[in-house]
């Protein structure tokens, strides 16, 4: 049997060898935990790094996307800062877009009341000496002959420009009735054309495209005779009667007046074919404008100025107005058809787009008394020249004496 001694030191050494164990398995998982720990802030290393690299990657691509929007921005910016420089360095009107709708204000708050809005814009081409001082001329012509009588409200100062201009229609004529006079000269050249919007009441669109209307040459040195500048002088006034030439300086500035004269009659005729398709009783001035350039220069244009009747707000007074022009022709039978024509659409307006045969003259007697003196006092007129033109035919000369009879002259 073992001494106690020798127990107790046994007991000792197990203890020892079981603590020694515990002590290496100790070490051991404090070794494994080590390395679990490692390897979990290796991996947690890594996450944190791919997910820099992915915002990093994501910061990189915001700012590259920043920088192109904001060169995108920047040439945007430049474009539009380009388009508004070229806009007023072009724009018609040198004070800008909005200038000439703010400026017809001040005449009418309701732009719809004011007469024909006339652009006569700065000419096309190189004037040469022979052209010097016509756009004066033309400007006063027509302030004389339209602007006085509250016809039109002429705008002359605006720059050269196509038509149509869609940022000038939109900014400035926008339900403005407007007529574009375009003046092109080269040499001894000038072509006259015309256009503008809201002309037409019934018109697709509202932009009507300039179209040439007149080409007119300077004349030949000779041109200017007693003869001739006795023709011009048959139908002016006192004070704008011109006289013969006798140096070149005369010559030119008689060249120049005769070229004013033109230009207002194409303009008046347009202006005369715009009431006459948006007013009543309208008496046209055509006649008078072309009868400045001599005795003949009507028989260039037709009688109707090229309006078809179903576009005109008054076809009866309109007709007087052409059987009037028809007889100063020598077209009798003409003028008294359209007189046939006026009185017959009194009796019915679907006369207007309808033609013969026509009703009785006698059933023109009541519309005519309901008709007004305007009416009445221009049919007498047109009975008048076409009276003198039908001189020898008897034929016409009852009907003419059977419409005196309705109107009671």
């Amino acid at each position: 049997m073992a001494s106690p001694a020798v127990s107790i030191g046994v007991g000792s050494a197990a203890q020892a060898a079981a603590s020694l164990v515990n002590t290496h398995r100790q070490i051991n998982a404090a070794a494994r935990a080590r390395a679990s720990q490692q390897d979990f802030d290796r991996a947690q290393a890594e996450v944190r790094f791919h997910r820099d690299l992915q915002l990093e990657a994501v910061r990189h691509k915001r700012l590259a996307d920043l920088a192109d929007l904001e060169s995108r921005l920047r040439r945007d910016t430049d474009l539009a800062a380009l388009r508004s420089r070229k806009l007023f360095d072009t724009y018609p009107v040198e004070e800008g877009p909005g200038h000439l709708r703010e400026s017809l204000r001040l005449l009418s708050a309701d732009l719809s009341t004011l007469p024909l809005v006339v652009l006569l814009p700065t000419f096309h081409g190189s004037p040469e000496g022979h052209w010097a001082g016509l756009r004066g001329a033309l400007v006063d012509a027509l302030r004389r002959r339209l602007a006085s009588d509250g016809l039109i409200e002429l705008q002359d100062s605006l720059r050269t420009f196509g038509w149509p201009h869609a940022a000038f229609y939109w900014n400035d004529l926008y339900g403005v009735p407007t007529l574009v006079v375009q003046v092109r000269y080269f040499r001894d050249t000038l072509d006259v054309s015309l256009g503008g919007c809201h002309l037409h009441p019934a018109a697709e669109s509202p932009a009507t495209g300039l179209r040439s209307v007149h080409r007119h040459r300077v004349g030949q040195a000779d041109r200017w005779t007693a003869e001739a500048v006795a023709e011009l002088n048959a139908a002016a006034a006192p004070g704008h009667r011109l006289a013969v030439p006798e140096t070149d300086a005369d010559r030119v500035r008689l060249d120049i007046e005769i070229a004013a004269r033109a230009v207002t009659a194409v303009v008046t005729a347009a202006v005369d074919a715009y009431y006459v398709g948006s007013a009543a009783r309208y008496h046209q001035r055509f006649d008078e404008a072309a009868s400045a350039l001599g005795p003949g220069a009507l028989t260039d244009w037709p009688p109707d100025l090229g309006i078809p009747l179903g576009q005109v707000a008054d076809p009866a007074f309109h007709l007087l107005t052409v059987a009037g022009r028809q007889a100063a022709r020598g077209r009798a039978d003409d003028a008294v058809g359209s007189l046939r024509h006026s009185l017959a659409i009194l009796v019915h307006p679907d006369y207007a787009v309808a033609g013969p045969p026509f009703p009785p003259v006698a059933e023109a007697a009541g519309p005519l008394a309901a008709a007004g003196g305007a009416y009445r006092e221009a049919l007498r007129t047109a009975l008048d020249a076409t009276g003198r033109a039908v001189a020898g035919d008897p034929a016409a000369h009852r009907v003419l004496t059977e419409m005196r009879g309705v109107i009671g002259g």
